[in-house]
C-alpha cells in the first residue's frame, strides 16, 4: 500500500510530503485547490506516461517518489524478482524524474528501469479510476476474470487451462514434426539409398586390406613361381642340388662319428639341419603347385577394390569407417521411421485431448452465460443505489479462439440513459458515471486475490444526499480489502474516511503553492462543515458535521 508520497516541482506543487494509512483515505479541498494533482502524481508512480508540462514553471526537473509496502506472497515480489531488482524490507520505492528536455527517468528500488516495466508493475500495485486509459476493468481480459470470480469458476477454469496446455503441447510437437516432414522424407530416402549402396558391397571389417593383399599376390604370380621354382631346383631337384651334396656330407660325418665318438653330436645336428632343408624343399614344391594365375580373379579383385574406393570417397576412408557410418545412419533411419509413428500417435492424442478440452470449455461457457445474467442484475441493483436507477448493464459473451481461459470473450456493456443501446464501458463519456460503475463492480466482488491501492477521482460527480452516502458506504466497504484514495467534494463521502487530508492552494511571493494536511478529528469537523456550508460555517453547521462523523463512527463500531 502507498505509505509515503514525496513531490517536488511537480505542476503547482513546489515541495510536498505526506504519509498515508490503510483503509479509506479521503482528500478534500476547495474547487481548483489542486486535489487532482495528487492523483496525477500517484499515476506517475504506477507507470502513467510523463509529460514535460508536469514540470513546475521555472524549473528543469520534477520529481515524484513513493514508498509502497506489501505483505508476503503479493505478486509484486515475484515481479521484482523477474526484473532482478532487490527488495527493501518488503517495500517498493518508485521515483520518477520528469525533465523539460524529455530525458525522463524511472527508478525502482534505486535501480534505473523503464516506463514499460513500471507500468506492468503498476498493474499489480494500483488502479486509478477517473481517466479511461487507467481503468483496469475496461479491459475485456479483466472483465472475463471478474465474471469468473463472480461465478466461482476457479476449479473448472484450472481444468480448462490444464486441458488447453495439454492440447497446445501436443499441437506444438505435432506442428514441429510436420513442419520438417519434407526434410525428413528427403533424408530418409537418401539414407535408405546409402544403406542399400553399402550393403551391395557385402563388406566385412578389414576386407579392403585382404583384397589389396590378394591383388598383390595375383599380380606377382609369375615372379613368385619363377623364384620358388629356382629355389626348389637348386635345393633339391637339379643334378648336383644342394641336398644331394649334403647327403654325401652326412654319410661322411656318420662314418666319422663311428670312428670318433666326439663327432657323433655333430653328425646328428647336421642330419637335423639336412632334414629341415629337405622339408623346406618339399614346402617349396607344394607352394609351386598351388601357384595359379587367374585373370578373371584379378579382374574381380580389382573391380571389388574399385567399388570400395568409390564408397570410401562417399562414406569413409576405410572399410571399417564405412561400416561405422552404415551403423550410424541405420540408427537415424529407425529414428526417422519412429518420427512418422510419433506423428500418427500425436494426431490421435490431439483429437482426444481437443475433445476433452472442448467438453470442459463448453461446460465453463455454459456457466458463464448463466452467471452473466445474475451478474448484470446485481450490478444494476448496485448502480441504482448510486443514482443510476435506469442504467442497463449487460454482460455479453462472444465466442473466441481457444485459450487457457476457454473459448469466450466477455464484454461489459452499459446504457446509463433510457432508450440508448448499451455500449462498452470504455465509451462512457462521463468520468463520474464510469467511476461509479467501477465502484459498483469492485464493491460487489473482490476479484483479485491480493490488495491494491485504488484511486477514485470523479466518483462523486453529479450526485449528492442519499446517493453520496451510498457511495461512501461502498468506498468504506472496498477499503476493508484495499487501500482506497478518493478525491471528493461531498461531506457525506468524506465522513467515511479512515484518514482525511485537506488540500489548499495559496499565493506566496507571486507563486502558487499547494499544501496537503492530515486532519485531526476536530479539524475534520471544521472541514466537513465547510463542505456543507461553504464559507458560511456556523455553530449549527459544525454540530451537523460532528453528528455526521459520530454517526459514521457508530456505524463502523457495529460493522
Amino acid at each position: 500500500m502507498l505509505r509515503f508520497l514525496s513531490i517536488k516541482n511537480f505542476a503547482l506543487v513546489e515541495r510536498l510530503e505526506v504519509e498515508f494509512s490503510d483503509g479509506l483515505n479521503l482528500i478534500t479541498g476547495e474547487t481548483g485547490s489542486g486535489k487532482s494533482i495528487l492523483v496525477d502524481a500517484v499515476g506517475l508512480l504506477v507507470g502513467e506516461r510523463a509529460s514535460q508540462d508536469m514540470v513546475r514553471h521555472g524549473f528543469d526537473t520534477a520529481r515524484v517518489e513513493g514508498v509502497f509496502v506489501f505483505p508476503d506472497h503479493h505478486p509484486v515480489h515475484d515481479y521484482l524478482s523477474k526484473l532482478d531488482i532487490d527488495e527493501m524490507d518488503q517495500s517498493l520505492i518508485v521515483r520518477r524524474e520528469v525533465s523539460r528536455s524529455g530525458q525522463n527517468k524511472v527508478f525502482i528500488n534505486g535501480v534505473l528501469s523503464t516506463q514499460r516495466h513500471l507500468s506492468e508493475l503498476g498493474n499489480l500495485v494500483a488502479d486509478i479510476h477517473g481517466q479511461h486509459d487507467q481503468q483496469l476493468l475496461l479491459r475485456p481480459s479483466v472483465q472475463l476474470q471478474f465474471l469468473d470470480a463472480f461465478g466461482d469458476h476457479a476449479d473448472l477454469l484450472k481444468q480448462v487451462s490444464k486441458a488447453f496446455s495439454e492440447v497446445a503441447k501436443v499441437r506444438r510437437e505435432l506442428q514441429q514434426l510436420q513442419k520438417n516432414e519434407q526434410e525428413r522424407l528427403r533424408r530418409l530416402d537418401m539414407m535408405t539409398f546409402q544403406i542399400s549402396d553399402i550393403q551391395k558391397l557385402q563388406l566385412k571389417p578389414g576386407l579392403d586390406l585382404e583384397l589389396e593383399e590378394e591383388r598383390a599376390l595375383l599380380a606377382s604370380s609369375e615372379k613368385r613361381k619363377e623364384h620358388s621354382q629356382q629355389a626348389y631346383q637348386l635345393l633339391y631337384a637339379d643334378e648336383g642340388a644342394s641336398l644331394a651334396q649334403l647327403s654325401e656330407v652326412e654319410k661322411n660325418l656318420v662314418a666319422l662319428s663311428a670312428l670318433d665318438q666326439q663327432h657323433k653330436a655333430l653328425a646328428e645336428e647336421f642330419s637335423e639341419v639336412r632334414y629341415r632343408l629337405e622339408e623346406m624343399a618339399f614346402r617349396l614344391r607344394d607352394y609351386i603347385e598351388r601357384i595359379e594365375f587367374s585373370s578373371e580373379q584379378l579382374d574381380y579383385v580389382q573391380e571389388r577394390l574399385a567399388d570400395i574406393q568409390k564408397a570410401r570417397r562417399k562414406y569413409g576412408e576405410t572399410v571399417n569407417d564405412i561400416l561405422a557410418y552404415a551403423d550410424k545412419i541405420q540408427g537415424e533411419i529407425v529414428g526417422l521411421q519412429r518420427r512418422e509413428e510419433r506423428i500418427v500417435s500425436l494426431g490421435k492424442d490431439e483429437k482426444i485431448l481437443a475433445k476433452d478440452f472442448s467438453i470442459l470449455a463448453q461446460e465453463l461457457s455454459s456457466k458463464r452465460h448463466s452467471d452473466a445474467t445474475a451478474l448484470s442484475a446485481r450490478v444494476e441493483n448496485s448502480l441504482a443505489s448510486l443514482n443510476m436507477d435506469n442504467t442497463v448493464f449487460t454482460t455479453q459473451i462472444h465466442p473466441c479462439p481457444a485459450s487457457e481461459k476457454g473459448t469466450d470473450n466477455v464484454e461489459f456493456l452499459i446504457s446509463p440513459n433510457p432508450g440508448e443501446m448499451p455500449k462498452p464501458l470504455a465509451r462512457i463519456v462521463s468520468g463520474g458515471e464510469l467511476s461509479r460503475v467501477v465502484l459498483a463492480l469492485r464493491a460487489l466482488l473482490n476479484f483479485e486475490p491480493f490488495a491494491k491501492t485504488i484511486v477514485f477521482d470523479e466518483v462523486d460527480a453529479g450526485i449528492g444526499g442519499r446517493v453520496a452516502s451510498q457511495v461512501g458506504e461502498k468506498l468504506a466497504h472496498l477499503a476493508e480489502q484495499h487501500q482506497v484514495f478518493c478525491v471528493t467534494h461531498l461531506p457525506q463521502i468524506a465522513s467515511f474516511a479512515n484518514s482525511h487530508f485537506h488540500v489548499n492552494k495559496r499565493q506566496d511571493a507571486e507563486r502558487t503553492i499547494i499544501q496537503i494536511t492530515p486532519l485531526t478529528e476536530a479539524a475534520r469537523v471544521d472541514e466537513i462543515a465547510r463542505m456543507m456550508a461553504g464559507n458560511q460555517v456556523t455553530d449549527k453547521t459544525r454540530k451537523y458535521a460532528a453528528e455526521l462523523l459520530e454517526k459514521r463512527g457508530r456505524r463502523e463500531a457495529t460493522v
